[in-house]
């Protein structure tokens, strides 16, 4: 083996091994919660003010959850980084479902929506 190869390993190996601590850190207590807990995040673009602009849209993310959440005001697009189905809403409290074929979209999709709306993992 080389040895230039040696410290490219040694710094992949630690860099695998903080990002299990981290991730084992904030992940749920026992093996149930485990499962159910979707892996990812939304992410949600933000339209702020009456001009929009590449530079003026904020973005606010959320951690995957089966928890109904409600969009926040300026909602304008969304961003599907998790690895479940993001489920869309009418209303806020996720009482009405979007009808199909508008009702979803798949782990790595995004989609304009409505600021009145809500979503989850599911």
């Amino acid at each position: 083996m080389p040895i230039h190869a040696r410290p490219t390993t040694a710094l992949a190996a630690a860099t695998a091994l903080a990002a299990a601590l981290l991730t084992s850190a904030a992940a749920p207590a026992n093996a149930r919660e485990r499962a159910a807990a979707p892996d990812g995040k939304i992410v949600v673009f933000v339209s702020e003010g009456t001009q929009v602009a590449w530079a003026g849209t904020r973005l606010v993310e959320f951690p995957a959850s089966a928890r109904c959440q409600s969009l926040p005001p300026g909602a304008h697009v969304i961003a599907n980084h998790s690895g479940g189905r993001l489920l869309f809403f009418t209303d806020p409290f996720c009482a009405f479902p979007v009808p199909p074929p508008f009702n979803f979209i798949a782990p790595g999709y995004g989609a304009h929506v409505s600021p009145t709306g809500a979503f989850r993992v599911g």
